[in-house]
């Protein structure tokens, strides 16, 4: 830039000495200057949530929650000399501005715990305040090659960012992935920690072994010492995939250490050249309980269908389908397990029961009166999103899906999405049926609507959006047969959200 700038002075002085005309004759054009790319960068968001709540409904006495919170997110990166290596880092802030700031807080009135008609906070957000640093890595990207070594946001099936708080989960280990052919990639992680989406410090644990104030934690059946978190290492990630002009297909496999080994594969084929766009996708999963199994007994498997076409431009209808099937066993109940009136399993205080077991209002037990039961069971154990509605299940809606219930059974999901390129209005709607159980037990069948609204202030093109983003998300969650089996008869969700990206 210094020598163009030079060569435009002397110019200037050349027309000033010997006539405008002489010296635009004689000079030659300027050759025109190459900035280098600066070797850092960075990015951000302030991004703002309103979130309510109604779970009082149908005779059920709860107490409604609202939760308003602001994070700053802060983005670097440096690039170093050109190899190939890179340093990166991400910190995030938020505070609700308000006298019940700290997590401690809310355990106790009066900022939470509170009986109606008092608000609760949702702590899903959360309602509380964080400082984290849950990015902190050196990278490789090179060719085929693409490494990833620290504290990261990962994109994989059952362990991802679940983006849809103030920050996205994180987790702590190493990711790799090689670039086979043009068609083929494979893939590989091992995670040993993992932060969720409400907290602000990684821990040897995972939503379904402890107590995040964001989830429902441990299930009420496994019994965890001193009440505390159970301690697991984390879980190791392959993945293989192909691509081609119209077909899609991946197999991942987790061995979540002491919980379970889980195999997914999903494919997808599309075709591109007709008018309408339609598709045809297909997933598979099986799930089994490992090592020392500290969930108890998992056995899950999955199958799942969905289907597709363009109607217009930018607007895309689906239609999804899943089944759960639920596995059973005939045992005698272990001291301190019964199976309840209400057609599910009770364990006395400090007693565990080895089962992997449905919730929210699932029956999983029918006693046979030869003092023995049936235990039914055969939900998948997500312990990287459960309860986060991420799953990659082509029934997940807002607020819940089979992974979420952690049951067994079955769901059809339609839904229309608006998403034209480059437009600055996207939305989807949805509705969602399911049954959850097995029907010679009982069943809790559930439906659901979602509407989904997003408005961004400036253009929309390729890369990175930067700008004002107004994004609105409504869900509404009927259930059956709550009287019986326990759950709320009705649900409402409303989220508001104001984000500013830059």
């Amino acid at each position: 830039m210094l020598r163009y700038l030079t060569r435009l002075v002397l110019l200037y002085a050349s027309c000033v000495a010997f006539g405008t005309a002489a010296a635009f004759a004689q000079a030659s054009p300027a050759p025109r200057a190459t900035a280098t790319p600066s070797p850092f960068a960075y990015a951000g968001y302030v991004r703002s949530y309103y979130f309510t709540r109604q779970n009082a409904s149908g005779g059920v006495h709860l107490a409604n929650q609202a939760a308003w919170n602001t994070a700053l997110n802060l983005h670097a990166a440096y690039d170093l000399s050109h190899s190939g290596f890179s340093l990166g880092a991400t910190y995030l802030y938020a505070n609700p501005l308000g006298r019940c700031t700290t997590a401690v807080s809310h355990l106790s009135p009066p900022c939470g715990r509170l009986k109606p008609p008092a608000l609760n906070p949702d702590d899903t957000l959360p309602a509380f305040e964080l400082s984290t640093l849950y990015e902190a890595y050196v990278q490789y990207r090179s060719g085929r090659t693409f490494a990833r070594l620290g504290d990261q946001v990962i994109d994989t099936p059952f362990a991802n960012g679940s983006d849809s708080r103030l920050k996205p989960a994180a987790f702590q280990g190493g990711y790799f992935s090689y670039r086979l052919s043009a068609h083929w990639i494979g893939a590989a992680a091992y995670v040993t920690r993992f932060e969720s989406r409400a907290a602000s410090a990684f821990e040897s644990s995972t939503l379904l072994t402890s107590h995040p104030a964001d989830a429902p934690g441990v299930p009420g059946n496994t019994y965890a010492p001193g009440g505390g978190p159970i301690a697991t290492s984390g879980f190791g990630y392959a993945r293989l995939g192909y691509a081609d002009a119209g077909f899609t297909a991946n197999l991942d496999y987790y061995a979540m250490a002491g919980i379970a080994n889980l195999m997914w594969f999903d494919g997808r084929y599309a075709w591109t050249r007709a008018g309408s766009k339609p598709f045809l996708a297909a997933q598979i999963g099986e799930e089994r309980s490992t090592g020392t199994a500290v969930l108890g007994k998992i056995a899950a498997t999955a199958y799942g269908v969905q289907a597709g076409l363009s109607l217009a431009r930018g607007v895309t209808l689906t239609l999804g389908y899943d089944d759960v099937p639920a596995k059973s066993d005939t045992i005698a109940l272990p001291a301190g397990v019964s199976c309840g009136a209400n057609a599910q399993i009770s364990v006395k205080p400090g007693t565990s029961f080895a089962y992997f077991l449905p919730a929210g209002g699932t029956p999983n037990c029918a006693n046979n009166g030869n003092g023995t039961a049936t235990v039914y069971y055969g939900g998948i154990a997500s312990p990287y999103t459960d309860s986060y509605a991420t799953d990659p299940l082509f029934t997940t809606s807002m607020t819940q899906g089979m992974v979420d219930r952690r049951s067994p059974g079955r769901g059809v999901k339609v839904a229309l999405a608006f998403a034209p390129a480059g437009e600055r209005f996207k939305g989807s709607i949805s509705q969602a049926y399911y049954t959850y159980g097995e029907s010679v037990l009982g069943t809790s069948p559930t439906r659901e609507i979602d509407v989904d609204a997003m408005y961004y202030f400036n253009r929309v093109g390729k890369g990175r959006y930067r700008g004002l983003l107004l994004h609105e998300r409504y869900g509404e969650r009927t259930q059956a047969n709550t009287l019986p089996y326990g759950g709320l008869p009705l649900f409402k969700y409303s989220r508001t959200q104001v984000e500013y990206d830059f």
